[in-house]
Order: structure tokens, then C-alpha cells, then sequence
């Protein structure tokens, strides 16, 4: 959580800033090395300049009379914030993992061939993807699972990918708008 205290300047070196360029520097920096990796190298792995801009952002850190120790500090405290966003990213990976290695994937698949007809397919898509979006809690989830088997029936079937993709995507999201209503009324 963030805390709502006050900051103090002399504390928490959040002086006020001399220079608004100096300031986007870092960043200006770092988009041009990701730039150059992805058009002019062909490279599409945005790690090396991520790093690469880390590390020039320490450097203006530095410039600018910053210690190492703050910057690490605000580097925890905003993976603190970040970490339950990607706890739950990488579950739900794992569910769609789990899924096409235990062969839930092509099940549907081979079963959904013999059991849909092009007329009642895509009303099938809605209400199969908004069932297992609500009984697995993730909409995400259901696109990379259930979605891609949907997808690939109605390939099969020879539906228009897009009215395929947006019967699966309207009720993947069914979950969210149900969870939200709950939530706030």
C-alpha cells in the first residue's frame, strides 16, 4: 500500500526539481536504446535496455546528488506495489499452462466439432466462456484457454475469426462487470 504520510524534503530527497529535461532524460534515453534494439537490431527482448536505462537512471541519480540507498529504497517500494498484480499474472499463466498440458485445450476442441453447429456456435461461445470466467475469477484466463479452443472450432467451422473473437472476448469479460456491480452497490 502506499502510505499516506507527508514527505520531507530533507528526509526523503524529493527536493523540487531544477530542470524538466534533466528530469525526462533517463527516460528519453532509454526509449531511444529500446528503439534502436527493436528496428535496427530486429531484437524484440526488452531486457538488456531496461537494464540498460536502470542504469542510466542511477547515473542522473547520481548527478543530481541522490544516494544509491534512497533509490533502492523507492525500487522495493514500488515492487511492493507491483508484486500482487504479478502473483496474479503468473497464476493465471499457470491456469492456461496447466490447461493445454493436461489436454483440456484439444478436448474441447475434438468435442466441440461434434457437439456445435455453425447456427448455435456463437450464442455457445457466450455463454460457455461467461460460465468459466465467473467460476475461475479470471477473464484473462478464459481467453488464453477456453478462448483458443473456441477460436479454433470456429475456424473449423468456418466462422469469420472476428465474430468468433468477439463472442469469446464479450463474455470472458462478463466476470469483471458482475464482480464490479457486487462490489460497489
Amino acid at each position: 500500500m502506499i502510505d499516506d504520510k507527508t514527505h520531507n524534503p530533507d528526509i526523503d530527497g524529493y527536493d523540487p526539481s531544477s530542470s524538466f529535461l534533466l528530469d525526462i532524460a533517463p527516460l528519453v534515453l532509454t526509449a531511444i536504446i529500446l528503439m534502436i534494439q527493436f528496428f535496427v537490431f530486429k531484437d524484440f527482448t526488452p531486457h538488456i535496455p531496461l537494464a540498460c536505462g536502470i542504469l542510466i537512471t542511477g547515473l542522473f541519480m547520481k548527478l543530481r546528488g541522490r544516494s544509491w540507498q534512497g533509490m533502492e529504497e523507492r525500487f522495493l517500494k514500488v515492487i511492493k506495489i507491483g508484486l500482487p498484480a504479478m502473483i496474479i499474472l503468473m497464476g493465471v499463466g499457470m491456469l492456461i499452462g496447466a490447461w493445454i498440458i493436461a489436454g483440456t485445450v484439444p478436448t474441447i476442441l475434438y468435442y466441440g466439432f461434434s457437439i456445435f453447429s455453425p447456427s448455435s456456435f456463437l450464442f455457445s461461445v457466450c455463454l460457455i466462456c461467461a460460465i468459466i470466467s465467473v467460476a475461475t475469477g479470471t477473464s484473462w484466463g478464459t481467453v488464453g484457454t477456453v478462448g483458443l479452443a473456441m477460436m479454433g472450432i470456429g475456424m473449423g467451422l468456418g466462422l469469420p475469426a472476428h465474430l468468433t473473437g468477439g463472442g469469446y472476448r464479450l463474455r470472458c469479460f462478463f466476470w469483471r462487470q458482475n464482480v464490479t456491480a457486487i462490489r460497489y452497490h
